[in-house]
């Protein structure tokens, strides 16, 4: 019985992973590129996701802690603890969580980031571009933690770093582009994201080893980036804020992004807890195929060589850097499998997307007589 509910668990929290990472990156790129309705402030989205998470991550705080699952010392400080202002001034704003500042800031800026890639990026080429997060966290991981990594990560974060140049020159060099759309600003913005998000993830896991609960260490990360987003609208967005509100263009789809975006966090913690890395990197996978099938139906995007080849060399090297080790046991036979069906499914995507549009030639100049 315990089997069955720990291995229902575990499939409900891949699903959960894969639903949250293909439906984020559409959702987020369906608001940013509608015509039709007022745009939202990036900016809010931003303040109001960090608020989600700060208020998400309490909450566990407290369900864990009902629970017994957290550390004697924070249990017996949480004790008769009766006012969530007392909480945030005990455990969020204190002298030693001032440190969160650092990677808060950070956050706040790729999330200002990945709004405007989405904004001028394909879906499924913003997700790919953005798995190179992997390299700058290993560079940092590196710089910082002193990690040393073996020949086979080595080779894996190679291997991305092709695999992220070959689909962001599929799209650079595409000659149909929707107008308003600039691939390269977004190709530098997802770039820049990646480079703040591996800082600030190799940042946050060097202060969660010296803390004792991981949700409160969430909780300040989230509140700091919440005073982080705010400052950010006053600055850049006050004038737009006192014309027409700050819930701007707001609607069922910016709150089901928003909502998508909060979760995230308790996404992953709970695939931490009940799956390994090699179930999620096939979810991801699977995830980049769903996105990839979705832009084709609903937005023409034509799958080419290039973003294929791409595509595949990243999904490859995601999996040598998480599994990295040189033979194949026998029992990789279904993930062998379930390789080869992402690759299938591309390809099929890469079929029904068809070739594109010929392109439209000038008419010939008359002849000279």
């Amino acid at each position: 019985m315990v089997v069955e509910t720990v291995c229902n668990a575990r499939i409900a929290s891949l699903v959960c992973l894969l639903i949250q990472n293909a439906g984020l990156v559409m959702l987020m790129r369906y608001s940013r590129t509608r015509k039709d309705r007022t745009m939202f402030l990036a900016s809010t989205a931003v303040a109001m996701d960090e608020l989600s998470k700060f208020l998400l991550s309490s909450a566990m705080v407290f369900v864990n802690f009902h629970r017994g699952a957290t550390t004697k010392e924070l249990a017996d400080s949480l004790e008769g603890q009766k006012s969530f202002a007392v909480f945030v001034r005990q455990h969020v704003v204190t002298r030693y969580s001032l440190l969160m500042a650092v990677p808060a800031l950070l956050y706040t800026v790729q999330k200002n980031l990945l709004y405007c890639a989405l904004s001028n990026l394909d879906a499924c080429v913003y997700q790919v571009s953005y798995s190179a997060k992997l390299l700058t966290t290993a560079l940092f991981s590196f710089l910082i933690l002193k990690r040393t990594f073996t020949p086979w990560q080595q080779g894996g974060l190679f291997l991305l770093m092709i695999g992220v140049a070959l689909v962001q020159i599929s799209q650079v060099t595409e000659t149909r582009k929707p107008t308003g759309e600039h691939p390269m600003l977004g190709v530098v913005a997802v770039s820049l994201a990646c480079c703040t998000s591996g800082f600030a993830s190799v940042y946050f896991e060097y202060m969660l080893k010296r803390s004792q609960d991981f949700w409160v260490k969430q909780g300040q990360l989230a509140f700091f980036a919440w005073v982080m987003a705010m400052c950010t609208v006053y600055t850049q967005d006050s004038a737009a804020v006192r014309e027409s509100g700050f819930f701007q263009g707001y609607d069922f789809i910016v709150v089901l992004t928003i909502f998508f975006e909060a979760g995230g966090g308790i996404i992953v913690a709970l695939v931490t807890k009940y799956a390994d890395s090699i179930a999620k990197n096939f979810a991801t996978a699977l995830s980049l195929t769903l996105t990839t099938a979705l832009s084709a139906i609903f937005w023409e995007f034509h799958v080419s060589p290039t973003f294929l080849a791409g595509a595949m060399a990243t999904l490859a090297a995601t999996y040598i850097y998480q599994n990295s080790a040189p033979p194949l046991p026998a029992s990789s036979t279904a993930r062998v499998a379930v390789a080869l069906a992402v690759l299938g499914m591309l390809g099929l995507v890469s079929r029904l997307s068809g070739p594109g549009p010929a392109p439209v030639l000038p008419p010939a100049a008359p002849p000279v007589v």
